[in-house]
């Protein structure tokens, strides 16, 4: 089957391309997602064995077109055999979350990795903020668990779904759960209080960037309308490093993926 102009550009650019096969599936976080254990019969790229790393994963639509969607690698085996996705089964599915309700094992994926940019901490730094949904929550809990111990950490889970017990306990960390509409001016009032703390630490001095424990990185996904919001609320803020920030739109109110 076609993967059409897409598949034709990745080839281009010399994505890795490889076939995984379903191991096993395990529903979690309350039957809202589907972990999914795949392994492959050829040596898989090293780029997927990092926090936050991604893959893009082809599926067949209704009318037989394939299409790609980018998933985080939720977790690996020690010997790297196997890798895991978490796919949300959303009410309005796409192509993937159908594909991941019906699926059992036995099944094939075609892949292509290209473009990954995986989650690195700047080691100068006091911690960490975190915003996402549904979509993004498998890649907020990979980055949770490669974060060093003692490194802080403050969450910000947007949606319908409330999964804040799903994210494991560790010192420093501090999780909260809004609905989506205020996840904005709730986003800025966790920029504010860690500006207040910042000033206060370097004595309402101005913004030193090179001064460690003082600024924050930032990562955060969902919604493509949401996301430009936070991306303001970060461009305002002295405590988080915006030019190294991670703030992507994973998808559309208006586009089922």
């Amino acid at each position: 089957m076609s993967k059409g102009l897409q598949g034709a550009v990745l080839r281009m650019l010399h994505a890795d391309e490889f076939r995984l096969r379903v191991v096993s599936t395990a529903l979690e976080c309350g039957g809202l997602m589907k972990r999914v254990t795949f392994s492959s019969c050829g040596r898989l790229p090293d780029a997927l064995f990092e926090p936050a790393a991604w893959m893009r994963l082809w599926f067949r639509t209704e009318t037989g077109r394939e299409v790609q969607r980018a998933y985080t690698v939720a977790g690996f085996a020690p010997d790297h055999s196997t890798i895991d996705v978490s796919f949300y089964l959303h009410q309005t599915s796409g192509p993937a979350a159908s594909w991941a309700q019906w699926v059992q094992s036995g099944a094939t994926l075609d892949v292509s990795v290209l473009g990954s940019w995986p989650f690195h901490m700047n080691e100068h730094d006091d911690g960490v903020v975190l915003l996402g949904d549904e979509t993004a929550f498998p890649a907020l809990r990979a980055i949770l668990s490669g974060l060093p111990d003692g490194v802080r950490a403050h969450v910000l889970l947007t949606g319908e779904h409330d999964l804040t017990e799903f994210i494991p306990s560790r010192p420093g960390l501090d999780v909260r759960c809004m609905p989506a509409r205020r996840a904005a001016r709730g986003f800025e009032r966790m920029l504010r209080g860690l500006d207040d703390e910042r000033r206060s630490a370097t004595g309402n001095q101005g913004k030193t960037e090179t001064r460690p424990g003082m600024t924050w990185d930032c990562w955060a996904a969902g919604e493509s309308s949401r996301m430009r919001a936070v991306r303001a609320a970060v461009k305002h803020s002295d405590a988080v490093r915006s030019q190294e920030s991670h703030i992507q739109g994973y998808w559309s109110l208006h586009h089922v993926i």
